[in-house]
């Protein structure tokens, strides 16, 4: 699954290679605290008037900061390896995403079938595609010596000037036959047709009937 970690490419990212200590925000809106600027007119209450305070970034100055929990977690790198070659020591695009990795749900550790599918890392197009929105990650020392998988619905989008600080914390690399499987399953479960959409006779939506 992964490539020696002599091997390890060192000055650029690739699909599916495996990162450590990244954050991951939980995006409950109930929860969320907005920081805010005292007014400076008088208040008729015993706390504050307070307004939003907005921050310009990227010419748009309608930014704000807010609070809201996250934690560090295994992320491995979603987006495509053509968005992740960096020029002159940069990234072209203005972000990239990382898929959180996530211990092995007990409903899978408890039903040896749905582990060993688990594991197998099956091909999605097939009739017996095992877990489209999960991929797994064999056990090894710079993971806790634990098994995980990727849960293709928690991304994160980090900013490109992250990235000299993001390589630091690339500590595995999948083998190239590993990467394109984990490319494939990605695909899959971001662009896979419903029932309904097959029905209509949308499989080729550029031929026009």
């Amino acid at each position: 699954m992964f490539i020696n970690e002599t091997n390890i490419d060192r000055e650029c990212l690739r699909q599916g290679d495996i990162l450590e200590r990244i954050p991951f925000p939980l995006l409950a809106l109930e929860n969320l605290t907005v920081l805010g600027r005292i007014n400076s007119a008088p208040s008729e209450f015993p706390y504050p008037d307070i307004s939003t305070a907005l921050t310009k970034h990227r010419e748009d100055p309608n930014f704000f900061t807010a609070q809201t929990l996250m934690r560090f977690s295994f992320g491995a790198v979603f987006s495509h390896c053509c968005e992740l070659e960096p020029r002159k020591g940069k990234m072209l695009g203005s972000t990239f995403t990382v898929a959180r990795l996530i211990p092995i749900k007990n409903s899978i550790l408890e039903d040896r079938e749905k582990l060993r599918s688990l594991r197998d890392n099956p091909d999605p197009r097939t009739r017996n595609p095992g877990y489209i929105d999960y991929f797994h990650i064999a056990q090894n020392q710079r993971t806790d010596n634990k098994e995980w998988m990727v849960d293709f619905a928690q991304i994160v989008s980090i900013p490109k000037s992250e990235f000299p600080e993001i390589l630091k914390r690339k500590i595995l690399q999948l083998d190239d036959r590993t990467r394109v499987k984990f490319k494939i399953k990605a695909a899959v479960y971001l662009g896979r047709i419903t029932d309904e959409e097959a029905q209509s006779g949308l499989q080729e939506p550029w031929l026009e009937v």
